[in-house]
């Protein structure tokens, strides 16, 4: 995700709608346990209602560092600990924004109703 994309790109903090189920919650939950092992991650997406594998997990974690969402901070190849770059708070950031924009409509046709 570059800044210079050109006017066709989606914005960068509209990246999460690419994102997996999995790989959402994913993200999310590096941002809230920011620094801790990974396999804490099945457990939590399990309880968000996901049904996953730890090589499903592994696999969604691979895809966010591939696209510069997620980071390792472990230097071997196991990787176990992850944080949010610049990018994945964008695209954080988006997501938020979204659930926003989608509360408000909701809140909007209760109101009108």
């Amino acid at each position: 995700m570059t800044a210079d994309s050109d006017a066709s790109d989606q914005p960068d903090w509209a990246a999460y709608q690419n994102l997996t189920p999995t790989a959402q919650t994913c993200l999310l939950l590096v941002a809230n346990y920011d620094g801790d092992a990974w396999g804490g991650l099945i457990a939590q997406a399990a309880q968000e209602g996901l049904d996953v594998s730890d090589r499903h997990v592994r696999r969604s974690l691979a895809d966010l560092e591939s696209a510069g969402l997620v980071e390792s901070s472990e230097a071997t190849q196991r990787r176990e600990t992850y944080s949010v770059t610049d990018d994945g708070r964008e695209v954080l950031s988006g997501m938020r924004d979204s659930l926003a924009q989608t509360l408000e409509m909701v809140d909007n046709r209760e109101g009108s109703a």
